[in-house]
């Protein structure tokens, strides 16, 4: 008898078909009673957050972003970031930013369509079925899928990807999601059953987006992940291979010819290129010179003043295009966060004053071109999840006063009375809802910190209160913050941007050493257990948590537990309203700006389908669903030969 041993896990038998069934023998009998289980749910060929109801796409149907007559064609060729390794095992070194996406498959694809708010569809699975307990999913694969050297994706393989997340060279954080599953079984060679411990209506779409890697490459004895693949070329089920690189430098990935998927219907249309290349540059003018002269074929992300002075031969005879794209997505919570374990920080009234410092108007003037919203709210753009302006109504008040009876006692107020009386707003407005001027602003700002016993000191060129100065760090670099600081200045606030090196900001946010940091809540359309690990108290002291701020609120923890679990849209969406008024409320960030539209500067013989997938940003848009039109590069090389 073999044994299985997945790491920080017991070792367990394995025997036949019931491999990986953890912890004791499955006697005979048993056989009958699992087959009587993988009956109990109803199959269905994808996974929404809100159940059946909410896949949009029926069996075999496309996306309808997808243009299935898009040829595999033409090298993409575009800037990537430096690499040190062709792997992502092993917890130092940098792996090529997209290789996994292009060399490897998770179970299922995620839709990007508007229309569904978080749908998942079978890809190397065929079949997903949650019991009618919701105890267990099990997922039958497509006995097609096949990896790149032509072994078949088996349940061996799901179980060992699972098993990986436990290794000690594999990043610790992508266990996370999947900490409620409690074990995999492969029930034969094309099933897997999830046992789970704890449900939530996110998980099994995180079991469905698990990467799937091969057992019989990565999980042969004696193997040492962390170490053995470092130049070794990745051999996963996605349609492309690397075929030649030049370590740090340049990666070329080539279209597999024998890709087993490239006629299902979420893959048809979708990585389009015969070759992808990516080419290492050192900053933005590097890149900007290399697209003009054609060693790239876009770029996106480009700073506000130089996409709009972008003035380049290729764009005026008509080669190159700039152009920009509507954005459909849900806002991020895009900010900077207060570090509440610092006691300077524990004070609401002194982060309201410093939000306040923030001068929109300006920095949307000066350094976003008037292209940027001011961010008041966790749910900035979804009306429906957005708290209403005013005080709260209905459902919403009533959970509202329900929270502040529990939580607020012996003194902390949990739920302060804004929430209840106003919804998500913007500080720094007169009585008549205008707002104010710089000057005013500062000028309040100097008021209230007088009020709050911070007086300014000549000496120390600060304000002081009981010896300390109200001094601290923002670990980021970014205009609107350098501005910011400028601002602050003028208040009397030692306000300052880091100047810390990549790894020195990595080491210190780890452990938490910061006073600021940048924060992004990513929006979601269903938030869910994505959002409850940035604000959730129990992660709050947890070394290298995502709750950069440290905030501990048993209000917001209630609230994040329904937003986690239920499965109603309608109580998603007013708990969703709870959640906004509490935390903009106690002004645990300060608010920036969001994009009123994305862009891309792109060669001509790059062609997209007639839907744009406007919930994604343009850089993925041009990377996953365009083309490479080869009569269009020619017409262009004889039109550039004729100076035309």
């Amino acid at each position: 008898m073999k044994t299985w041993l997945i790491p920080g896990r017991m070792a367990f038998p394995r025997m036949g078909a019931f491999s990986g069934y953890p912890g004791r023998l499955i006697p005979v009998f048993a056989v009958l009673f699992l087959g009587l289980q993988l009956q109990a749910g109803e199959r269905w060929h994808g996974i929404s957050v809100f159940g059946p109801k909410g896949l949009k796409y029926a069996p075999g149907q496309r996306f309808a972003y997808l243009n299935p007559e898009a040829p595999i064609a033409g090298r993409l060729r575009m800037a990537g970031n430096s690499f040190s390794k062709l792997t992502t095992f092993g917890l130092t070194g940098a792996a090529p930013q997209w290789m996994e996406e292009y060399c490897f498959e998770a179970l299922g694809i995620k839709s990007w369509d508007d229309d569904e708010a978080y749908s998942v569809y079978g890809l190397l699975a065929v079949s997903f079925e949650i019991a009618d307990d919701k105890t267990s999913m099990t997922i039958r694969l497509r006995p097609e899928a096949r990896f790149a050297d032509g072994q078949p994706v088996t349940a061996d393989d799901v179980v060992f990807s699972y098993q990986l997340l436990f290794d000690p060279d594999v990043n610790p954080a992508l266990r996370l999601h999947l900490k409620p599953v409690d074990r995999m079984v492969a029930v034969d060679a094309l099933t897997v059953r999830a046992d789970f411990n704890t449900f939530s209506r996110d998980l099994p779409i995180y079991v469905a987006r698990l990467v799937i890697y091969p057992r019989h490459v990565y999980g042969r004895p004696g193997v040492n992940l962390g170490a053995d693949f470092q130049t070794v070329p990745p051999v996963g089920s996605g349609p492309y291979r690397i075929k030649d690189f030049e370590m740090g430098q340049r990666i070329l990935y080539e279209r597999r010819d024998d890709y087993w998927g490239r006629e299902l219907p979420y893959t048809k249309g979708y990585l389009n290129w015969k070759e992808i290349e990516e080419q290492m540059f050192f900053d933005a003018f590097s890149e900007i010179e290399a697209l003009k002269s054609g060693l790239i074929d876009f770029k996106c992300n480009f700073q506000p003043d130089v996409l709009q002075k972008l003035d380049v031969e290729g764009l005026r005879q008509g080669y190159l295009k700039r152009t920009f794209f509507p954005i459909t997505r849900p806002s991020a919570m895009k900010c900077m966060v207060f570090n509440l374990r610092r006691p300077l920080f524990q004070d609401v009234e002194l982060r309201k004053v410093l939000v306040s410092l923030y001068d929109f108007e300006a920095i949307n003037r000066n350094f976003q071109y008037g292209e940027d919203i001011l961010l008041v709210s966790y749910f900035h753009t979804q009306p429906q999840l957005r708290a209403e302006a005013g005080p709260a109504q209905g459902r919403v008040l009533e959970i509202l006063t329900n929270l502040a009876a529990r939580h607020n006692r012996d003194g902390a107020v949990h739920v302060p009375p804004s929430a209840l009386t106003q919804g998500p707003s913007e500080l720094g407005m007169d009585a008549d809802g205008k707002r104010m001027t710089l000057d005013e602003r500062i000028y309040a700002a100097s008021r209230r910190l007088d009020e709050l016993g911070w007086r300014w000191d000549p000496q120390q060129g600060v304000r002081v209160k009981d010896g300390q100065r109200l001094s601290f760090e923002i670990l980021m670099d970014e205009s609107d913050m350098f501005y910011y600081t400028e601002v602050c200045q003028l208040a009397g606030v030692d306000a300052r941007l880091s100047t810390l090196s990549g790894l020195e900001v990595q080491s210190r946010t780890r452990n938490f050493q910061y006073d600021c940091h940048r924060g992004w809540f990513d929006g979601r359309k269903a938030p869910g257990r994505e959002l409850a690990r940035h604000f959730m108290s129990t992660e709050a002291d947890v070394k290298g948590s995502a709750n950069r701020s440290g905030m501990k609120n048993p209000a917001i923890d209630d609230v994040l537990e329904v937003i986690s679990t239920t499965e109603d849209r309608e109580t998603l969406e007013t708990y969703c309203k709870v959640f906004d008024r509490i935390m903009c409320s106690n002004w645990y960030v300060l608010p920036r700006t969001w994009p009123v539209r994305d862009h891309a500067v792109y060669w001509a013989h790059l062609q997209g389908p007639s839907t744009y997938v406007s919930g994604l940003w343009a850089y993925y848009n041009l990377r996953w669903y365009w083309w490479f039109d080869e009569s269009r590069q020619q017409a262009l090389k004889t039109e550039k030969r004729g100076g035309e």
